[in-house]
C-alpha cells in the first residue's frame, strides 16, 4: 500500500522487487529516474556494468548470497546515493563520500576500507569487520573518524578472541562520538564500560535526564559487559520489546557502581554467571524499578531475588517477564515482607533448574500477581506445592485470574498445585 501511494507522487519513484527470486538485475530502463531501489533477498549473480540513475538515493541489496562481486564502475553514476545496505555482501565502497546509512554485517569489508565515509549517520557492522585487512592496517583510530555517527551497532561473530584484546581501545574511540543517539556494543570489561560512561558526552546528556527510562528516547542502548562465549555474547533479546534499553552482564563479581548506574536506565536486564551476591536486590531496588524484563542464569550464589526487609515502596513496578535458570542456591523469589503494588504487572514467570527452590509464592506474593498469564516451573527438585497455604493465608479460590498457561515438568516432590486443588 505504501508503495502504491508513493508511486502516485510525481516526485517519488521506486523500484521494489524484494524476494522475487531474481537471478538477473532489472533492465537499465527500469533504473532510470528512480529515487529508491530494493532488490533484497533475491538470487542475483551480477549487476549491470553501467547505469543511468543519477537520482538514486537508496539502494537495498542485502542478502543476495550469490552476488560475490559488484562491477568496478557500478557506483559511477549514482553519486547522490545516501543509503546503501550490503548486509551479506562483499564490495568496495570507499568512494561513496556522501553515504549516510551503511550496513556491512556479514561482508568482507574492513572498517579500514570505509574509513573515508565520514558523513555516515548510521553504521551497522560485525566484529569481523574490525579484524579484516592486512596485518599492517591499524584498526584503531577509524571509529573516531565517523564524527557524524548517530547510530552504531556491532554484531558479535567469530572474531571474539580479537575483540578480547582490542575492545577496550574501540570503546575509548566510541566514547568520543558526540552525536550518538543509539549504541549496540559489547564492553569486554566493567572498566571499559566505566570509561565510556564517564567520558561519552552523549551518555552524560542522557544520564542527567530526569525523565523515566521508558519515556527518554534521546539515547538508546544494548550493552553486553564481560564475555564467555558467542552464545552469551548475543545482546539480550527483549522478547516482543526490541526497542528497549538492554544490559547483559556476564561473568561479573560483586556490586559495581557503574553497573548500578546503567541499570537505572535499563528496560531489559540479563545477569549471567555472576558471583559475590546473594540477592539481586543488592544492585539497588531503585535501580531496577524501570525494568520490564529480568533474566538470571547461572548465578549460583543467589539465594533470593528480592529481600523485602526495610522496603517502603513497591518493587518491580513495571516488570513483565522474570526468567530464572540454573540458579543452584535459589531458595525463594522474595524474602521478607512484600510491599503492596510490587510486581503487579508480571505476566510471565519461568523457573528452570533451581534445585533448592522450595516456595514460589511466599509471604502473600500471589496477591500481587493478578496479571500473571504464564507460569513455568521445571526441574526444581524441592518444590512440593505451587501455592503454599502456610505462606498465603486467607486466599480466595479465584487467585491468578489471568493464568492461561501452567507448565510443570520434572518436579519429583510435587504433590499439589494448591492445598485443596481449587485453582481455577
Amino acid at each position: 500500500m505504501a508503495l502504491k501511494i508513493s508511486q502516485q507522487r510525481e516526485d517519488s519513484k521506486f523500484l521494489a522487487k524484494p524476494r522475487e527470486g531474481l537471478k538477473e538485475p532489472p533492465n537499465p530502463e527500469e533504473w532510470k529516474q528512480v529515487y529508491r531501489i530494493s532488490l533484497m533477498d533475491n538470487e542475483l549473480h551480477s549487476l549491470l556494468e553501467a547505469l543511468d540513475c543519477c537520482d538514486l538515493v537508496t539502494l537495498l541489496l542485502q542478502r543476495n548470497k550469490n552476488l560475490v562481486a559488484i562491477p568496478e564502475f557500478f557506483f559511477t553514476s549514482i553519486c547522490h546515493l545516501r543509503v546503501l545496505d550490503l548486509h551479506g555482501l562483499p564490495t568496495d565502497i570507499e568512494a561513496l563520500k556522501q553515504l549516510e546509512v551503511l550496513d556491512i554485517r556479514g561482508t568482507k569489508l574492513s572498517l579500514y576500507q570505509i574509513r573515508t565515509l565520514t558523513w555516515l549517520k548510521s553504521l551497522r557492522m560485525s566484529l569481523s569487520n574490525f579484524g579484516r585487512g592486512s596485518q599492517t592496517q591499524n584498526q584503531s583510530g577509524n571509529v573516531s573518524s565517523f564524527v557524524s555517527l548517530e547510530e552504531f551497532s556491532i554484531d558479535i561473530d567469530s572474531s571474539l578472541r580479537w575483540w578480547a584484546g582490542n575492545g577496550n581501545i574501540i570503546a575509548e574511540e566510541v566514547a568520543t562520538l558526540k552525536k550518538l543517539t543509539s549504541l549496540q556494543f559489547c564492553f569486554t570489561t566493567v572498566h571499559c564500560l566505566e570509561f565510556f560512561v564517564s567520558s561519552s558526552p552523549a551518555w552524560k546528556d542522557f544520564f542527567v535526564s530526569t525523565s523515566p527510562a521508558w519515556e527518554d528516547l534521546s539515547f538508546t542502548f544494548q550493552f553486553a559487559v564481560g564475555y564467555q562465549n558467542l552464545t552469551c555474547f548475543q545482546i539480550l533479546e527483549s522478547f516482543e520489546y526490541p526497542g528497549y534499553n538492554c544490559l547483559k552482564f556476564i561473568n561479573g563479581e560483586g556490586i559495581n557502581p557503574v553497573i548500578s548506574k546503567v541499570l537505572a536506565k535499563t528496560h531489559a536486564f540479563g545477569l549471567i554467571n555472576h558471583k559475590g551476591v546473594s540477592r539481586l536486590s543488592d544492585f539497588g531496588i531503585k535501580n531496577m524499578n524501570d525494568l520490564f524484563i529480568c533474566s538470571i542464569e547461572g548465578c549460583n550464589e543467589i539465594e533470593t531475588i528480592i529481600n523485602g526487609t526495610g522496603i517502603t515502596k513497591n518493587v518491580f513496578e513495571y516488570l513483565h517477564h522474570l526468567h530464572i535458570k540454573n540458579v543452584l542456591k535459589l531458595e525463594s523469589i522474595w524474602q521478607g515482607p512484600v510491599y503492596a503494588g510490587s510486581s503487579t504487572l508480571l505476566r510471565i514467570l519461568v523457573l528452570l533448574r533451581c534445585p533448592q527452590l522450595k516456595k514460589i509464592f511466599s509471604n502473600g506474593m500471589i496477591q500481587q500477581f493478578s496479571k500473571l498469564e504464564d507460569l513455568r516451573v521445571e526441574e526444581c527438585d524441592k518444590i512440593e506445592e505451587i501455592i503454599m497455604k502456610s505462606e498465603n493465608n486467607g486466599l480466595e479460590s479465584n487467585q491468578l485470574p489471568r493464568l492461561k498457561t501452567l507448565t510443570l515438568l520434572n518436579l519429583p516432590r510435587l504433590r499439589s498445585i494448591w492445598v485443596d486443588d481449587s485453582l481455577e
